[in-house]
């Protein structure tokens, strides 16, 4: 009896060893083939030198051919967003961020994410990359995206946020995709990414500090665009023992890039100024004097500058990624950067240039000539205008919002004598007093993430703790989605430039884990692949 039912079992183990090994294939963004191509033959390598016949003969009998890893992939893709929606559904609130971008193939894809609640805590999930037929408008937007909802029957009034870019398809104040959603889901509210403000709050500069920034990025494409350029100046630096060989190339849609460049560019000036002298422009390139910069003091000074705001500015940006961010902590970061960039202007006006590493090292190592002063005078002045001229476009691009909304960040330090100024109806005040008096739930607000101790307390408090909860749940940036491009170019490359990468992505970006056994069930097992 037990030999009898030996071959089903055996054939059912190769089918989950295939569900297994598919989507490993998936998360690690490899080819389809991989599978028959990679991993078979790996097998009968590892069989044959370390087992026996028979491990040998259930090797080669995994189905692990091109088509039946992309139905392996599908299925569990398909359980993933079907597990997904099931949590959606239950969830009192979600809130969605949206951004679109361009594949391999100029293919428009709109790539969304979901912040919904799993029992006591805030999930945020992968929730769909659909293809955009033609064009990029509020409409194609909106109907991709109200397809996907309403086609799983998840109730549109429980969308509470949805986190956008500022273009207009997204953010037009009579048709975008926001008032369109808004129609359906009349709480919903849109928040403008915090990362692409805070790119527009740096834009504006001095002239003379953006003149300074577009000859650097100048010279780094006069080396990068070039090949023999490039070449040369690679082995120059090794030649000299640098740090670093190569210079970073400048683009303008990449968060840190400025920051980047200029610290890179500036860490291998030396190299720059030998490069040019041993290969000077031709007379093409000598319309700007690359070389005349580099033995400007006044100008390495203001490179030097830049480098450091830049570099602050990129700390700030990389403080506002990650997993469940919310909007105190954004106008936390913000706020403290308005009051360092205050501070620094107060000691430029004293000569004190140690806010700036970078700077300051700088002009340590030079003598102190009169002309030298009369330079960092000047250069006292300009940055003193540009960090006024920064602060206040951080204040207009962050402005403080949460005044009425404090009790939420600290139920337990608010001043309820003021209760007009919470926001609040009479009950949900007497709420927030229980609250805030409970030292059970003081204890658990110390240890939790804000949001989740909103949750623990719906039970009991549960007015008041789903208006928190609604005002936490929207994301505050795009950041997800645009990680998500990265890996989507990942996957849609050119040697796989008809690839339905959805499936792929939602293995591969999803939190959740799909039930293999299940799937496997329901499958016939048999050894052909």
């Amino acid at each position: 009896m037990k030999n009898a039912r030996f071959p089903h079992q055996s054939n059912k183990n190769l089918t989950l060893t295939s569900f297994e090994i598919s989507k490993l294939i998936a998360e690690t963004g490899y080819p389809h083939s991989a599978g028959e191509k990679l991993i078979l033959p790996a097998l009968k390598i590892v069989a044959n030198n370390l087992c026996g016949i028979k491990e040998k003969s259930l090797f080669s009998a995994i189905p692990l051919s091109n088509n039946t890893v992309k139905r392996r992939i599908d299925d569990c893709a398909k359980h993933l967003e079907e597990e997904l929606v099931a949590k959606v559904k239950k969830s009192k609130f979600f809130s969605l961020q949206i951004d679109d971008s361009t594949d391999i193939e100029d293919n428009a894809n709109l790539m969304c994410f979901i912040r919904y609640i799993d029992e006591d805590t805030i999930q945020e999930s992968f929730f769909f990359c659909k293809r955009l037929p033609t064009r990029t408008t509020s409409d194609e937007i909106f109907k991709a995206t109200n397809d996907f909802v309403t086609s799983h029957g998840i109730d549109w009034m429980k969308c509470v946020g949805l986190s956008s870019d500022g273009a207009r398809a997204m953010a037009g104040c009579h048709k975008g995709l926001f008032k369109q959603i808004q129609e359906l889901a009349i709480n919903c509210v849109w928040v403008h990414c915090s990362i692409h403000k805070q790119a527009l709050a740096v834009k504006r500069m001095p002239l003379n500090l953006n003149m300074t920034l577009e000859e650097c990025v100048k010279f780094v494409n006069y080396i990068k665009s070039r090949p023999l350029n490039s070449r040369l100046f690679t082995e120059l630096c090794k030649e000299m023992g640098s740090d670093h060989k190569h210079l970073l190339l400048y683009c303008n849609s990449r968060w840190l890039s400025k920051g980047n460049v200029l610290k890179r560019l500036f860490e291998l000036k030396d190299e720059a100024l030998v490069f040019l002298n041993e290969h000077p422009p031709s007379k093409k390139d000598a319309v700007f004097p690359f070389k005349d910069r580099f033995h400007d003091f006044k100008w390495l000074l203001k490179v030097a500058y830049l480098c450091d705001i830049f570099a602050t500015f990129n700390e700030l940006n990389l403080n506002l990624q990650g997993f469940g961010l919310n909007i105190f902590k954004v106008l936390e970061k913000v706020a403290a950067l308005i009051k360092k960039m205050t501070l620094w202007k107060q000691r430029l006006s004293k000569g004190n240039f140690k806010s700036f590493e970078t700077l300051h090292k700088f002009i340590e190592t030079h003598s102190n000539h009169d002309e030298e002063d009369l330079h960092l005078e000047t250069l006292s002045v300009s940055i003193q205008e540009h960090l006024s001229e920064l602060i206040n476009s951080f204040k207009d691009y962050f402005p403080d919002i949460l005044s009425n909304n404090m009790w939420i960040k600290d139920p337990f330090s608010v001043e309820m004598e003021k209760e007009e100024m919470l926001n609040l109806s009479e009950q949900e005040v007497d709420n927030l007093i229980e609250i805030s008096c409970d030292t059970d739930l003081k204890k658990v607000f110390e240890t939790v993430p804000l949001i989740n101790f909103w949750l623990r307390c719906q039970k009991e408090y549960p007015s008041v703790s789903e208006k928190a909860i609604e005002f936490l749940m929207p994301f505050v940036t795009t950041y997800t989605c645009e990680a998500a491009f990265s890996t989507l170019v990942y996957l849609k490359n050119k040697y796989r430039n008809r690839l339905d990468v959805e499936p792929n992505l939602r293995i591969k970006l999803t939190p959740l884990l799909p039930n293999l056994k299940l799937l496997c069930d329901d499958k016939q097992h048999h050894p052909s692949h």
